[in-house]
């Protein structure tokens, strides 16, 4: 049997337990989740993000809490175990004729096989020898690697869009500026346009950047565009785009998992509206006046599905979200 396989074989059966734990925990943690939330749908969208947060923190830690992790052995201890069980499996040796006991090498083949004796070679296939379980796992490490690859390339063409997008006009970035002192954010984004046809969203951990489409900006008034830079910026200000990373991994590694699912949509869901409670808080518009904006936003361009999925990614933002959050909290 390959190393590999033997490998499978036996961590194939524990990987298998863990994730059964893990599917029906997460299912209870997030109907209780629910139902929470449901309770506190009057509340602020804000207490309901972190409720969601914490279901996808602890889909991504339940398995360190139940995984044992043995110590490392040492070669002198092996010895010591093979040895002992050798010596309590022979019979104890009879002394001989002159009183002595003779000396079994633990380590020497048995004197009754024969030294040119080789045992048959394996014909089976090592595809045969490999455990449901097993195959399993190893369809689950395929698709874990396909999401990473698909998650790098979108990820190369939001920078390849970002190399072609141009630095916004002083007057855009003095508004930005206006705007962000509104919410006290320390770190102002770097503001670019681009001829792309998509909503306008935020990117980058570390030096975050601000991606406006140069057709919304020309057709919006400063009232209408003051509203889109405010729920913009609330996002760097709740630092979505570092917290969004949590559930864009849970939803990666647990894709097998409606709930997880089901957690990501319901974390970008009270995102969007922790942001729009934000903006209209310090934009002074009323939720229809908003929601107006919004739809303006949404219907302007459709949003090319590369930038939808890097923005998801990246924990970026979704006006569509949005717009569903008001229909459903209005």
């Amino acid at each position: 049997m390959p190393p590999i396989v033997e490998t499978l074989n036996t961590t194939s059966p524990v990987w298998v337990g863990l994730m059964w734990a893990v599917v029906w925990q997460s299912t209870l943690l997030a109907l209780t989740v629910a139902v929470i939330a449901l309770l506190l749908r009057q509340s602020s969208p804000g207490v309901r993000y972190w409720l969601w947060q914490i279901v996808a923190v602890k889909l991504l830690l339940m398995p360190f809490w139940t995984l044992a992790v043995p110590l490392p052995s040492f070669g002198f201890a092996a010895a010591t175990d093979r040895t002992a069980e050798v010596s309590a499996a022979a019979p104890p040796a009879a002394p001989g004729a002159d009183g002595h006991v003779p000396v079994v090498d633990v380590d020497s083949p048995p004197a009754s096989l024969d030294a040119n004796t080789t045992s048959p070679p394996n014909a089976t296939a090592w595809y045969s020898q490999m455990a449901w379980q097993s195959w399993l796992l190893s369809a689950w490490l395929a698709l874990v690697a396909v999401q990473l690859v698909r998650l790098t390339r979108q990820h190369l063409q939001l920078g390849r869009l970002l190399k072609q997008a141009s630095p916004a006009e002083t007057a855009l970035v003095d508004l930005v500026k206006t705007t962000a002192d509104q919410l006290s954010l320390k770190r102002l984004p770097t503001v670019v346009l681009t001829e792309t046809e998509c909503s306008p969203f935020v990117c980058g951990l570390r030096r975050p950047t601000m991606v406006l489409p140069r057709s919304l900006t020309a057709s919006f008034d400063e009232s209408r565009m003051r509203q889109v830079l405010l729920h913009e910026l609330a996002h760097i200000k709740r630092l979505d785009l570092l917290w969004g990373w949590i559930p864009e991994l849970m939803r990666m590694v647990y894709f097998f998992h409606p709930v997880a699912h089901w957690v990501n949509d319901r974390i970008k869901l009270e995102r969007e509206l922790a942001c729009d409670q934000l903006a209209m808080a310090f934009g002074g518009q009323d939720a229809a006046d908003y929601a107006r904006t919004l739809v303006e936003v949404v219907s302007h361009a459709a949003e090319p599905s590369v930038l939808k999925a890097s923005a998801a990614s990246a924990g970026l933002v979704e006006a569509d979200a949005a717009v569903k959050a008001k229909q459903q909290n209005p």
